[in-house]
């Protein structure tokens, strides 16, 4: 279901049997062993699951030496590579499906989840409540992937079910500051790029993968989709004014008007294809899979 490099030999693996494995990647003959292995992290507890039903662990995130996971049964646990126990676990963190996971800080995560919310935890806290918690108002619209800025840790990204990519800031309201019409079905992952972040990638079960451009040293955007020169406005409304916070101490993503600025959007598939499932991003290359069973790298993003 989900799967993080933990350090330069270890990967994690989230599986939809409940289980987290830790993988040892041996270079020289181009093998996995298992290291560690937690093979009941997340099980349906309750009336009318069996004694212990697993539940598919949905995300993972990794701050070495520690790794959080979240899944269907609404459970937190919170690992370190060297314990065989979990050093804390939240069990009723959601009584909705946990979708994804991603740090704020090292003792903060945030989680999104099956009916649209957003919901801040700190590991220094005792309780099983969340910090913050924030979400669209009046839609139940399942969240399904999360990232963070990788220089503003305040500034996070959303997509879900209605395609719709939103960009949060969790400093203020519990609202999104912009909602950007997106893709025509789920949205199944949004990165930013490590280390040029104005830059953000999505992909959809429509087929469809995209490149956002928030850059501010574009002049005069122009209201652009490129799909292999087919031009189609671009739609969006930015719900909160941001121009009363100092401009350059803020991310783009953030004092971006998109009825005034248009982010350029452009197409990284030539032809539509099967659900794009998952993409990585780093430096000039992006790498993606999909149900065609396919592996698409770009390698020259910026030219």
């Amino acid at each position: 279901m989900d799967l993080q490099f933990f350090d330069q030999e270890r990967i994690v693996a989230a599986s939809s049997t409940g289980c987290v494995t830790v993988f040892l990647h041996h270079p020289n003959n181009q093998t996995l062993s298992v290291s560690q292995q937690w093979t009941t992290a997340h099980y349906h507890t309750g009336p009318g699951s069996p004694s212990c039903s697993s539940a598919p662990c949905t995300g993972v995130v990794c701050s070495n030496p520690e790794i959080v996971t979240v899944g269907e049964d609404g459970r937190i646990n919170l690992f370190r590579a060297d314990h065989k126990e979990a050093i804390r676990t939240i069990d009723n963190a959601d009584s909705s499906t946990l979708h994804a996971v991603t740090f704020l800080r090292t003792p903060e995560i945030l989680t999104v989840n099956s009916i649209g919310q957003l919901k801040i935890w700190d590991f220094r806290q005792q309780g099983n409540e969340p910090s913050q918690i924030l979400s669209l108002t009046g839609d139940r619209v399942p969240l399904h992937c999360v990232d963070r800025h990788p220089n503003q840790q305040h500034v996070v990204a959303t997509g879900g079910q209605d395609g719709m990519l939103s960009i949060w800031d969790v400093r203020q309201g519990t609202m999104p500051v912009s909602l950007l019409k997106a893709h025509e079905a789920e949205m199944w992952e949004v990165h930013f790029h490590p280390s040029n972040p104005d830059h953000l990638f999505t992909c959809s079960e429509d087929g469809s993968l995209w490149h956002w451009d928030a850059s501010t040293d574009v002049p005069e955007k122009s209201s652009l989709f490129h799909q292999g020169g087919r031009n189609s406005t671009f739609l969006s409304h930015s719900i909160s004014n941001q121009a009363n916070v100092h401009q350059s101490l803020i991310s783009s993503w953030l004092i971006t008007d998109p009825a005034k600025d248009r982010i350029e959007i452009t197409s990284l598939l030539p032809n539509r294809t099967l659900s794009v499932n998952s993409l990585d991003v780093l430096g000039p290359c992006l790498v993606c899979g999909t149900d065609a069973e396919a592996i698409y790298v770009t390698r020259q993003l910026f030219s």
